[in-house]
């Protein structure tokens, strides 16, 4: 994959992981933790993802 690829992955990853740490907080104030921490769960994932098209990116 060509740098601009990688970099657009990476881009949405984080996106998407900030979104989920938004929806975490909302669903903190609102319902409790009992319903966030599968938010909390793909907001680790996706900034995981993130992180490693970042080291794809920088390595290739």
């Amino acid at each position: 994959m060509n740098k601009k690829a990688l970099l657009a992955i990476e881009v949405i990853w984080i996106i998407l992981g900030t979104l989920c740490l938004v929806i975490t907080v909302r669903e903190m104030i609102i319902n409790g933790f009992g319903r966030a921490w599968i938010f909390l769960v793909m907001s680790g994932a996706a900034f995981t993802m993130a992180w490693i098209r970042d080291r794809q990116r920088k390595n290739s």
